[in-house]
């Protein structure tokens, strides 16, 4: 591969017989590997926008393998990656013998990688792209800066925040300019992102300095992060959060955990001329001092405010950029599964002293457990509220065991996913595509346990029918996919295909999937371990009533419509033919139908 010099890369010819690999059936394609799309951000560029690519080669670039994933903290409390690391990968499937003679040009997708912000690689190795190049894409993973290197904030100009987001914007802009070169088509570009991942692909959306880079987006696996208070602004001061805090300490005691320091903004220079001075190393250590009395604290560093600038992307808050309709108003697909909180309780399930614990202190537990400790303005009313609507009014270990991942998983993705929903719906021209995923299959992110056990549909489930992340992970325990799970993987890749090439869901001999915003309705793929496709309405509708009550009521929301008129009035619900509708009440179960 070269780069010419104009700046533009050209592929010329094959460069090496090892990197043609061959999709799920058999198709052949070719995978670039590790391709630099900026200059590494480091020395003075640490906590600095990224820069174009300023070196050009004479000869050939051989992009053979992965580049360093961004430095991070493992699961094992080592430090892994570099501070080198803005690179992309690029899989090219091969239509007509070469991928540059192809007949026609081919719609790219670009996935941008989960990880709460903290960790993650767009490696080809942890996201083999076998499942989609049986499709007629161009599928292009990539990296970006995390944690503290990729969004430390001092809510001023010495340092705005959101590198790692200004990465895959830069990301973005290299691939406008060289994607041709692969046989791809700049002007169908479909940016597509999971869990925290997917918060990064939706506040690209919402910006307009993103206009031109990509044209869709799939929005999968949303987390908590976008949620109203979760994005916080201070001018001219920078903030130090430390929540490393003890179940026995109450919210009076929250006031102890943010401190705010004032400095000027030629102090504010100085402590970031400072910081790009201090080993890389020393600020990933620093992770592990972000702790909740439950264990790791989510996404103490992550998108932020920004003031207005050249290169700013989050100028206001999300949803204020919804309802002033200020964002890109493009189509997206959005889903969630059905047990969303494993990944937050599995830990719980499998400890029975955790739950004991958790029981005998439910009043201090339960808030940290749901990522609201510092949002409660009613410590008492907030859980008394919880244990009344999901257990019944008595938090028993049995109570405790049935409805702990359910009150999770409505707290940290689908209360948040609800409202995303909801304010798009009423202000958005564009098509929204909405699935609920509930089909067992033969993997699980649950099987970090060491055990292949199922305890439900766990977040990143369904991301293994895209890319089979976790049949890679778990590849020692020689398990493999079974006929249901192939029928999955062939609609969803099919699915997924079809709306990077023009905007509409569709699969072979499936029905047509509803459009969400003149609806309600969504897509719903399987039911435990029936793979069959059904259409569905109501997503929870009675637990996300009760959410909207308890957080306008006990927490200290914002009060957006204070902000805004409401620019468009809800309307009246629909009222459709026979439909699935997902409900569940005080600990009921879902199934109930309209």
């Amino acid at each position: 591969m070269h780069r010419s010099q104009r700046g533009h890369w050209t592929v010329d010819g094959l460069i090496c017989k090892d990197l043609i690999k061959l999709s799920t059936r058999g198709r052949l394609m070719i995978e670039y590997l590790g391709v630099p799309y900026a200059e590494p951000p480091v020395g003075d560029l640490r906590f600095r926008s990224p820069q174009p690519l300023k070196h050009t080669w004479n000869d050939t670039y051989g992009a053979y393998s992965n580049g360093n994933m961004c430095i991070q903290l493992g699961r094992d409390g080592k430090i892994h990656g570099s501070e080198d690391c803005l690179f992309l990968n690029i899989f090219v499937p091969m239509i007509s013998g070469k991928p540059e003679k192809n007949s026609s040009i081919l719609p790219v997708v670009v996935f941008v990688h989960g990880g709460s912000f903290m960790t993650g690689t767009g490696d080809s190795h942890k996201f083999p792209p076998k499942y989609l190049m049986d499709q007629n894409i161009i599928l292009v993973t990539l990296n970006y800066r995390l944690n503290i290197l990729g969004f430390l904030s001092t809510a001023s100009k010495a340092s705005p925040g959101n590198y790692g987001l200004k990465d895959i914007r830069m990301a973005l802009q290299w691939i406008q300019e060289n994607i041709a070169s692969f046989n791809g088509d700049p002007n169908s570009v479909t940016l597509w992102g999971h869990s925290a991942g997917a918060v990064l692909v939706h506040e690209l959306a919402l910006s307009e300095k993103t206009e031109g880079l990509f044209h869709r987006f799939l929005r999968c696996l949303p987390r908590e992060e976008e949620e109203e208070d979760e994005i916080m602004v201070t001018e001219g001061n920078l903030m130090v959060n430390s929540t490393t805090v003890k179940p026995e300490e109450t919210i009076e005691k929250e006031e102890d955990y943010v401190k705010e320091e004032n400095y000027d903004e030629e102090q504010e220079e100085e402590i970031m001329q400072c910081l790009r001075k201090v080993e890389s190393n020393k600020f990933v250590e620093v992770i592990k001092y972000y702790k909740t009395s439950l264990g790791r604290a989510c996404c103490p560093f992550g998108p932020t405010i920004e003031a207005e600038a050249e290169d700013a992307i989050i100028t206001m808050h999300p949803l204020v950029s919804i309802k002033s309709r200020t964002f890109r108003d493009i189509p997206f697909i959005m889903g969630a599964v059905s047990d969303e909180g494993l990944l937050n309780t599995i830990d719980i399930l499998l400890n029975v002293s955790a739950q004991i614990e958790m029981v005998d202190n439910f009043e201090t537990q339960m808030p940290y457990l749901l990522e609201y400790y510092q949002l409660i303005s009613n410590w008492s009313g907030f859980t008394k509220a919880i244990e009344d609507f999901y257990f019944g009014g008595n938090v028993t270990l049995s109570t405790l065991r049935e409805n702990i991942t359910k009150v999770t998983g409505d707290s940290r993705f689908n209360w948040g996913t609800y409202q995303t929903l909801k304010y798009h719906s009423e202000v958005m021209n564009s098509n929204i595509y909405f699935y609920f995923f509930s089909y067992e299959g033969t993997f699980s992110v649950t099987f970090k346990t060491g055990s292949p056990v199922h305890y439900g549909v766990a977040h990143v489930d369904d991301l293994n029918y895209l890319i089979p992340l976790l049949n890679e992970e778990h590849k020692g325990m020689m398990l493999h996919n079974t006929e249901n799970d192939v029928t999955v993987i062939n609609i969803m890749t099919e699915m997924w295909a079809s709306f990077a090439t023009k905007g509409v869901p569709e699969a072979w001999r499936v029905m047509s999937w509803p459009e969400y915003k003149e609806t309600g309705e969504f897509l719903r793929f399987g039911d435990g371990k029936n793979p069959d496709i059904n259409v569905g309405s109501g997503f929870f509708s009675d637990r996300m009533d009760f959410w909207n009550d308890i957080t306008e009521n006990l927490t200290d929301s914002v009060n957006f419509d204070l902000i805004i008129e409401p620019i468009i009035k809800e309307e009246e619900p629909n009222t459709g033919s026979r439909k699935t509708e997902l409900r569940s009440g005080k600990g009921g179960k879902k199934g109930d139908e309209t």
